[in-house]
Order: structure tokens, then C-alpha cells, then sequence
């Protein structure tokens, strides 16, 4: 089957797209975020992605994201109950701020800090960042009395109020008649270098953003995808890209060496969730290995809405234009280059480059493979100070 082609508008402007690891590395429980959970999968690792986005033109420098503050501890009264429920362990060694200072990219050069969602995953801590830098919100955020004025001036809300305390607090407007393949738009720049997207189903005002790397007819994109989903497996194989018979044996894990070579992809397909043991392979090779959560405790408000966002995303995914990041894809920080170790590596040329042929298949290390846990949890417990920390021991 030929590639997807995205009705893409046209657009000879650009921005500059860096990728920051977050330094936050978490478990979840999988029945929260994915269905089915399958025995030896009952907990997903998770890093946290943020994006550093240049437009030269303006001069500007924005963030799409921050990751969890370094010191969670401080995060709102709700967030701190969740903790320890549905998220077992975690670990922030630096804020996003302090990487970006360390790289010579001072605060004040922030002109705008965009939260996909605010989730305490992705707000960071923007008390941090100067006044100047405003914060820029999906739709709904401003109205919600659910969210404002923020903890603890609401005791219930998962949002800090000290995060919008004193700056500009933008909400986005979708109401225009701009349309990207199914996702109502926003021109960011206004002169289609980026682009957020209306992306429903995760939680109130959740966003996408679309970034165009390289310009003209042929132009190439990064999808910063936020938690549209949490696993690429929600997106993988898919009918443009079949899991191939036999998986490369650069993508799977050689410690502990438990995969045969050549390893044939029967080791997953045979396993496949959503599909019968006895459903045809060439199905199995070219569907998806999971949906968004609907159980009780999932992590979708509205996983109905939440999966048509995700359905609409296979266009992205399927073609060869764009190059889809998931916030908590921990593929990403293995094969990309990042602002703290290569802070003049841009992701641009990552066609040229072919990242979303290396990052297309390692989500299958996390897989249960024969009944036997797929990868070890990135993190046991808690950690403070680059320390395991009891939270039960309150100082």
C-alpha cells in the first residue's frame, strides 16, 4: 500500500526544532493508558520529551513542554495522591530550565512556554521562567473551574497557581476555519512554520504541534504529539508500515540476550492483543497493537474521543512527510540527538537522516515475549537528590 498523502498546507517558512530530555524517567500502570494490558506488561517506562522551537524570522524561542518539575514534591495536593497509585516510581535529576541556562539558552530569551495539556507530566515549573515568557493553553483552560485559580488557592486543582502567577496566560483559539488532515488549526507564527492542533480525548484543551523542518512542495514535519497517546504501539504496524518478517536485529536488546537472530516477528505477532491467535498474519503484521485506555481508572477523559484523535494521527504516522513524537517515547532520546548532549543538533534533517526508520521498532522490546516481562522498570521507587526517597516519611 503507498503511503498516506497529508493534505499539508504549503508554507517556504521554517522553525529550528531541538529535543530536550526532560531528565524525568517514570513507570505507570499499563491498564491505565493502554488496552488490553497484557500480563507482563502491567507497568509501562516512560521518559518525558520537551522541544525547544526557533523561529528566525521573529527571533523568537518557545518551548512546547517542560516535563515534571524537579522538585515534584511541591506539585499540587491531588497530584501528590496520584503518586504512588497509578505512577509506582519516578525520578527527575534537573529541571528544563536549568538545562536550557546550562546549554547558553537564557529564560528571558523564552518568549512563550506552550503545555500540550497541563498535566504535571508536561508544566514543569514556570515560576521559573521570567515574567516576559507568557504560558499558552489548549482550549477550555481559562474557563474551567476545575483548574483556576490553581492550588492552593484551589485545593483541588492539579495545577500550581504560582505556575501563571504574573504573566500573560494565552488560551488558543480554534474557531478558525483552518484545517490540517481532520485536526482543527492554529497558525502559531502565521507564516505556517508551526502549528498547533486540536487533539481531544486526553484531558480539557489538549494540543498537538506541528513543526515545519524543511520547506516547499515537499516539506517535512515533526509532530510533537503531547499524550494524543502514550505508547507507539497504539500506532504500530500500521497497513504503510507492516511489522516486517523478520525484525532487524539493531532494534531489539541484546541484554539479556533473549531474542533469536533472526528474530521472526511471529515472536509478536503470535501475541497480538487486539487480534485472535488464529487471525491471519498478514492482519496481524499491519495492525495496531493497542487502543487508548477504557478502563475505570484510564488516563482519557473521553477514550471514544480520545481514540478518533489517535485514528486521525495514523495519518501522520503513515506518512513519510512527518515524523510523529510522542511525549513519553523513550525511543526518542535513544536515537535522536538532544539539546544536552548535542545542543547544536537540530532534528530538521531527520528524513534525510532516516530517524523514523531507527526509532520505528524498539517499542517491541518493551513487549511481553512469551509470557515473559518485556524491559526492566527504568526506575524503582521514588528518588530526591539523586536519591531513593520513602515518601511515606513525611519531613
Amino acid at each position: 500500500m503507498a503511503p498516506s498523502v497529508l493534505k499539508l498546507p504549503f508554507s517556504n517558512s521554517t522553525v529550528r526544532v531541538r529535543l530536550i530530555d526532560t531528565t524525568a524517567v517514570l513507570t505507570v500502570r499499563a491498564e491505565s493508558f493502554i488496552e488490553p494490558a497484557q500480563k507482563g506488561q502491567e507497568t509501562m517506562n516512560m521518559t518525558c520529551a520537551a522541544f525547544l522551537i526557533e523561529h528566525e524570522p521573529s527571533g523568537k524561542k518557545i518551548m512546547f513542554d517542560l516535563g515534571v518539575r524537579k522538585d515534584y514534591w511541591n506539585l499540587a495536593a491531588m497530584i501528590q495522591e496520584r503518586l504512588g497509585k497509578v505512577i509506582p516510581s519516578l525520578r527527575v535529576d534537573r529541571d528544563t530550565s536549568e538545562i536550557l541556562v546550562e546549554k547558553g539558552i537564557s529564560l528571558e530569551s523564552i518568549s512563550s512556554v506552550i503545555w500540550s495539556h497541563y498535566h504535571w507530566d508536561h508544566t514543569g515549573n514556570m515560576s521559573l521562567f521570567p515574567s516576559s515568557t507568557e504560558l499558552v493553553v489548549g482550549p477550555g483552560f481559562k474557563d474551567s473551574p476545575a483548574l483556576l485559580p490553581g492550588f492552593p488557592e484551589h485545593p483541588d486543582s492539579p495545577v500550581c497557581s504560582s505556575d501563571f502567577r504574573g504573566r500573560q496566560l494565552r488560551e488558543i483559539d480554534f474557531k478558525s476555519n483552518l484545517r490540517i488532515d481532520g485536526f482543527a488549526a492554529y497558525d502559531f507564527f502565521g507564516d505556517g512554520s508551526f502549528y498547533l492542533l486540536d487533539t481531544p480525548g486526553h484531558c480539557l484543551g489538549h494540543m498537538c504541534g506541528l513543526a515545519r523542518t524543511t520547506a516547499g512542495d515537499d516539506s517535512t514535519f515533526l509532530l510533537l504529539g503531547g499524550d494524543i497517546c502514550h505508547f507507539v504501539g497504539d500506532l504500530r504496524p500500521n497497513p504503510t508500515y507492516l511489522m516486517p518478517d523478520h525484525i532487524p536485529a539493531e532494534v531489539l536488546d541484546a541484554d539479556p540476550a533473549y531474542f533469536p537472530s533472526p528474530c521472526p516477528c511471529t515472536l509478536f505477532t503470535d501475541h497480538h492483543p487486539l487480534l485472535p491467535h488464529g487471525a491471519d498474519l498478514d492482519e496481524k503484521k499491519k495492525t495496531p497493537f493497542f487502543r487508548v485506555s477504557a478502563h475505570e481508572k484510564s488516563a482519557y477523559v473521553d477514550p471514544p474521543i480520545a481514540q478518533e484523535s489517535v485514528d486521525k494521527l495514523l495519518a501522520f504516522e503513515s506518512s513519510p512527510q512527518v515524523l510523529v513524537c510522542l511525549a513519553h517515547d523513550k525511543t526518542l532520546h535513544k536515537h535522536l540527538p538532544t539539546l544536552n548532549e548535542d545542543p547544536e543538533l537540530t532534528l530538521n534533517d531527520w528524513q534525510e537522516r532516516g530517524w523514523k526508520e531507527k526509532c520505528r521498532w524498539d517499542w517491541l522490546n518493551e513487549l511481553p515475549r512469551n509470557g515473559k516481562p518485556g524491559r526492566k522498570p527504568v526506575v524503582e521507587g521514588f528518588w530526591r537528590d539523586g536519591k531513593p526517597w520513602d515518601r511515606s516519611k513525611v519531613e
